[in-house]
């Protein structure tokens, strides 16, 4: 028995991934966390930005109601900038007080209130999670990060902890794009976020760092530090209320002294001479790459000897190409829309009949177009009578879509067939406010542009003069 326990320990050693050497730099002391502390909040105090979820989060004595403002106001900024938000939110707030109103809400009028927000799956699992808190949690939101990220859909780690901390004060770090950046310089991370083990060593750093006695508002501050000073390029270093703390800065400052050829030498006399001769600064040494993965390249840093070295900077992938056939029928004045998959892309939202084009061509286009005649039963009589609008672009974070728009107009007695897809026949008035997205705003405003070209200013000629006209006595003749 236990030679088989033997052998199976050892299997599992082989196959388990070989932990990474980490570098004291990239760790942080007792001292180093509550200067941070200490100096962080004493700024955010003075800096803080007036937001209407942190004054919810602060004057609001319900815990569901904080826990529910902070929850939408984070579902919100996922993948958005906190100007667009702010009037999103305000009208969220004012249509769907609490927890339980939003519970009974129609689902189309939330997405007809989310609409131009993009990414509409999270307005669709905030109407979810409002019904499961109502329904089965008795109406009380949860108020930790296991329970927020089981029980509530589209609740990840960041959004769990941001919730926690910000609206029920549970002493736990976040990890979003900004505490990234400002926790890599501070701590001079070089490798890429992606990689599991750098994400990991993130979200230990941040659970070290918080401030037990004020664990949302010190998380807030190292948001709000990462968005307004601590920026991915151009930081405003020198105001920063934690550079003292910072390595990167102290590299950045020292290396106009020492270069990294310097800080590369491992003997330890050489450093503390070296140490000397920087003022005695006490800057970390970036060592070798292959004793570290989490150190920043040589050759990278020489590149860029600034604190927008870090974090380690990945290529992102191109957005994907994709061309779309639009069909915009009108009838009496009215639109005919249908409804997107319950999944996906723009999840139940409604817009003009489309197909995507499989092949980049006019025999790909065209047969695009005809696959929406024929699921729509549009008579080939009529399909002669379409136009050719234009193209719209339109970038979603993940594709680069280009609409090719045509235009129908139907007389009354012209039938179509039921499509399989849910539909209805709506006003521009009516389309205006419906659930549907920017890019299909964009294609109906191309449309009327071409129904109504702007007229052309006819500029007045002026009138030539006749040699009579020339002799004509001027006003001023009178007065001599």
């Amino acid at each position: 028995m236990a030679g088989k326990k033997d052998s199976k320990s050892k299997k599992k050693a082989a196959t388990s991934p070989k932990l990474t050497n980490i570098c004291h730099k990239h760790s942080i002391s007792e001292e180093d966390i509550k200067s941070v502390q200490t100096n962080l909040l004493k700024w955010y105090d003075m800096e803080q930005r007036t937001l209407p979820w942190r004054d919810i989060a602060k004057t609001e004595q319900d815990p569901n109601i904080r826990g529910y403002s902070v929850w939408v106001s984070e579902v919100m900024l996922q993948q958005t900038q906190v100007a667009t938000v702010i009037p999103y939110f305000n009208k969220w707030i004012k249509q769907w007080p609490t927890v339980e109103s939003l519970s009974m809400a129609d689902v189309e009028d939330v997405l007809r209130t989310w609409a131009g927000l993009g990414y509409y799956s999270r307005g669709r699992r905030l109407h979810e999670g409002a019904k499961i808190v109502t329904d089965k949690l008795g109406g009380n939101i949860p108020n930790n990060v296991p329970e927020l990220m089981k029980l509530l859909p589209g609740i990840g780690a960041y959004s769990a902890s941001a919730i926690a901390s910000v609206a029920f004060q549970k002493p736990v770090g976040v990890v979003d794009g900004n505490v990234v950046r400002v926790l890599s310089r501070m701590r001079i991370l070089g490798s890429p976020v992606s990689q599991t083990q750098v994400r990991e060593h993130l979200w230990d750093l941040a659970n070290k760092m918080v401030s037990p006695a004020r664990p949302g508002d010190f998380n807030q501050a190292l948001m709000e530090l990462g968005a307004t000073v601590c920026t991915p390029q151009n930081p405003n270093c020198s105001s920063c209320p934690v550079n003292s703390n910072c390595s990167a800065y102290l590299m950045t400052k020292d290396h106009k002294v020492c270069s990294l050829d310097s800080f590369m030498k491992k003997d330890v006399q050489n450093k503390k001479v070296l140490a000397s001769k920087s003022n005695n600064i006490d800057v970390p040494d970036i060592e070798n790459i292959g004793e570290c993965s989490f150190c920043l390249p040589t050759s990278v840093w020489h590149e860029n000897p600034q604190v927008t070295a870090f974090p380690c900077k990945v290529e992102k992938k191109s957005a994907r190409q994709e061309k779309v056939t639009v069909l915009v029928i009108k009838r009496a004045e009215k639109l005919f829309l249908t409804r997107r998959p319950e999944k996906g892309l723009l999840a139940g939202l409604w817009e003009f009949p489309s197909c995507i084009v499989s092949e980049d061509s006019d025999k790909g286009i065209k047969s695009a177009f005809e696959s929406i005649a024929r699921e729509l039963g549009v008579p080939t009589s009529v399909l002669s009578s379409k136009s050719f609008v234009g193209e719209v672009i339109h970038l979603f974070s993940h594709i680069h879509t280009t609409y090719i728009v045509n235009h129908i107009v139907l007389e009354n007695s012209v039938k179509m067939k039921s499509t399989k897809k849910e539909n209805m026949w709506i006003t521009e008035e009516e389309f205006n406010s419906a659930a549907v997205s920017t890019a299909m705003k964009k294609v109906l405003a191309i449309v009327k542009k071409a129904d109504n070209p702007p007229k052309k200013e006819v500029k007045s000629k002026k009138r030539k003069l006749s040699a009579e006209d020339s002799k004509q006595t001027s006003i001023k003749s009178f007065f001599k």
